[in-house]
């Protein structure tokens, strides 16, 4: 009797112990044919612990080159429907782009400024029906800890999860953009395997976004279990004395 409650709570345990939060969302290598590699997504990494969502946005090309810093990675969130955002708007980064099935309701846009004493940053908005406004930036106030660095090979971008409005379990919807700090708009876009070149013109995700959903720390569910065994065993024990 003994054995088999223990071995039942061991699998109940084990089955409810989730996958690794982190994903990876290839992108076609080449699909801008622009010729700067820095621009050309190759997958972009999602992760969260209990408190912090990071974006790892993966480059054909080394971004972190001080003659690439014109360089900029936008990434546009639909968290919840009935959000109408174009980053175009007001208090926005006059790039026309948007998420028309779902709606965005959130963007980060990041820049790669490496020159000395001015390194990469990015700012997370929020869209409030009217305008863009700041809710956390590496430039300013930064209430959710957003930071942002740059390697040989990507750009991530991590902050508290909470500054979208979410919590553990929670989905969301997003896509990710490759431009420039001039004129272009999108050259690059995570979700859509369209080859691009230098363009000014509007970009619409559609339905071509991808979706994540925040997932709990491996080892909560195991701390859990941990404690139901050690509970039953306690009991099991007792009753035996």
């Amino acid at each position: 009797m003994k054995s088999s409650v223990l071995t039942a709570i061991s699998v109940l345990v084990l089955a409810s112990t989730p996958a690794p939060a982190a994903t990876l969302y290839p992108d076609a290598t080449g699909d801008f044919t622009g010729g700067a590699g820095f621009l050309d997504m190759t997958s972009v990494n999602v992760d969260n612990n209990a408190s912090t969502l990071t974006f790892t946005i993966n480059l054909a090309a080394d971004p972190s080159v001080a003659a690439n810093n014109w360089g900029t990675h936008l990434i546009g969130f639909d968290t919840s429907p009935g959000g109408n955002g174009n980053i175009a708007g007001t208090g926005g980064w006059s790039k026309n782009i948007q998420m028309s099935q779902g709606g965005m309701d959130f963007f980060i846009g990041n820049w790669l400024n490496n020159s000395s004493g001015n390194p990469a940053g990015a700012t997370l908005y929020q869209w409030t029906g009217s305008a863009w406004n700041p809710v956390t930036s590496t430039g300013g106030a930064n209430p959710f800890n957003i930071n942002a660095a740059v390697n040989s090979s990507a750009v991530t971008v991590a902050f508290d999860f909470a500054a979208l409005g979410l919590s553990l379990g929670n989905s969301f919807n997003f896509d990710v953009y490759s431009s420039t700090a001039g004129n272009d708009n999108v050259l690059d876009a995570a979700a859509s395997t369209a080859p691009m070149t230098w363009n000014a013109n509007p970009f619409d995700s559609g339905a071509n976004v991808y979706a994540y959903t925040l997932v709990p720390e491996p080892g909560t569910p195991v701390l859990v279990g941990a404690g139901l065994l050690l509970l039953v065993a306690r009991r099991l024990r007792a009753k035996k004395l």
